[in-house]
């Protein structure tokens, strides 16, 4: 053994001693990560965008440890996406962490509990963040949180209000640390874009990375492509390993609901457009449950295109907003958008739709009984009996209750609408065009992943609406030849247009 590596523990312990153990344990990467955290003006949170593989949690509990013994006292708050997790996270690293301090600097780590008590007094507490477990981390004051895993928390908001607060007396900082998170609407995108946008952000992503070099990322790569049965230029392009590992903010393309939904389609899709000269209205509803807003979408079919176009959106609390209100804020707008000015319950296109599906509901029998107003053609709603009962027996207004079978298919469907510019959408309806970047499925694919903001309330409005339109419908009038013979409506290749349609 060389003079130098015997000497080596002894250095590694006078470095603990003098606390040099961020400089001597991170590579020199993290080592910048971590100075510029502590640069950070008092108030502003640090966001650090991490991708697999690259050590955030390890540099993240090596900065917490070497504060901890910084001063005495130190409150440290750890949470991560579950109590389990959390726990997986914090002993291995920790233990890795500490392999080199001096026993007189070794922390006593209470796994039970979930504290780690440093000779000085300075603790660290951790927990998880799913059912209300962040809750074991409320105290009455805190020098530093870690959020790791925060762009996968259900509620990261609510953990924030919990947490946060606890900084207020001490001056102290908090640090958001994770991958990307599945959806771009997730509010973590929203901290990472504010921290880039006032220099207190990092990201790094597996290519960075020392410990693997160039041999190990490439072995990373060809094991992934291997298990995902792509080749390494498909594993290169995909949302998995760009979320993953190059941290990319994306949403994963397994689990996205409109998955043709693009920065490029958007360009395409979203624009003003004048109504035809002759066209049906169209309408779908969701009625918020569990605190979901209400929503609504009005939209317009035009037969000599075969495309329809969503024009409006309504979105309103269903905490503070009675069905009654609902209701006066759907007839201002038919008001505004159609002219009407009364309502009794009839529908233009109730009998049709009875024709292809069957019988209506009994409280919808008077839609097909007397002169409809002409607009909208269609009211289309979630089959909540009770509501569109109060809607058309209380408010006259009725709606459909559409069907709700295979909803994959009809989210296919509409992907597909989507994808060949069936579908325009005006830029006013900007909460739609939010969750068609933002709405992802659950893992089992059975509903749309909750966030605090919605449940892909407008989603399920478009997939209503466009189930329903009737395509094959002509509203136009009759032409007629010099001799009184019906002739087809001139058309923009509508025969063609309606091909392949759900």
């Amino acid at each position: 053994m060389s003079q130098l590596a015997a000497l080596a523990p002894y250095i590694l312990a006078e470095c603990w001693r003098i606390g040099a153990v961020v400089e001597t344990l991170l590579d020199p990467q993290q080592v910048d990560w971590v100075s510029r955290f502590w640069a950070l003006p008092q108030g502003r949170a640090g966001v650090w965008l991490i991708g697999r593989q690259r050590g955030k949690s390890y540099a993240a509990l090596t900065l917490a440890v070497e504060y901890a013994l910084s001063a005495p006292n130190r409150v440290i708050r750890y949470a991560a996406l579950t109590g389990k997790s959390a726990a997986g996270i914090v002993l291995p690293t920790l233990r890795q962490v500490l392999a080199s301090c001096p026993p007189e600097l070794q922390p006593k780590i209470d796994e039970i509990r979930g504290v780690v008590v440093w000779p000085n007094g300075s603790t660290l507490t951790w927990a998880g963040t799913d059912n209300e477990q962040f809750d074991r981390l409320r105290g009455p004051f805190a020098h530093l949180i870690l959020l790791d895993e925060c762009g996968f928390y259900a509620d990261l908001e609510r953990v924030e209000s919990a947490l946060l607060p606890q900084l207020t007396t001490t001056g102290g900082k908090v640090l958001y640390l994770t991958t990307p998170p599945e959806s771009v609407g997730h509010v973590f995108v929203q901290r990472w874009r504010a921290a880039q946008a006032c220099g207190a952000g990092i990201h790094s992503s597996v290519l960075d990375s020392p410990r693997l070099g160039a041999g190990g990322i490439d072995g990373l790569r060809r094991t992934h492509a291997d298990r995902l049965g792509l080749t390494l230029e498909q594993l290169e392009q995909s949302t998995f390993w760009r979320r993953e590992y190059l941290a990319e903010i994306v949403t994963d393309e397994s689990r996205a609901a409109m998955p043709a939904w693009t920065a490029a389609l958007h360009a395409l899709v979203v624009r003003r457009r004048d109504r035809p000269a002759h066209w049906d209205g169209y309408q779908a509803l969701d009625p918020g449950k569990i605190g979901d807003p209400h929503a609504w979408l009005g939209a317009w079919h035009d037969p000599a295109t075969n495309t329809i176009h969503i024009e409006q959106e309504l979105e309103c609390r269903s905490s503070t907003t009675s069905i009654a209100q609902w209701a006066e804020m759907l007839k201002e707008r038919e008001r505004v958008t159609y002219g009407v000015n009364s309502w009794d319950g009839t529908l233009l296109g109730a009998s049709e739709w009875r024709k292809d599906y069957g019988d209506l509901p009994e409280y919808l029998q008077r839609a097909v009984v007397g002169e409809a107003p002409r607009q909208p053609y269609l009211r289309v709603g979630d089959n909540d009996h009770l509501l569109l009962n109060e809607l058309a027996v209380s408010h006259g207004l009725a709606v459909v209750p559409t069907r709700k079978d295979d909803k994959h298919l009809s989210v296919e469907a509409a992907n597909e609408l989507l994808r060949t510019l069936r579908v325009t959408i005006d830029p006013s309806c900007v909460r739609l065009i939010e969750q068609l970047y933002s709405t992802i499925w659950n893992r089992t694919r059975s509903q749309w992943e909750r966030t605090g903001k919605d449940h892909g309330d407008l989603i399920d409005c478009l997939v209503y609406l466009l189930r329903n339109v009737r395509w094959n419908r002509d509203c136009r009038p009759p032409q007629l030849d010099h001799a009184g013979r019906h002739l087809k409506p001139k058309s923009d290749n509508m025969t063609a247009l309606r091909r392949g349609m759900f």
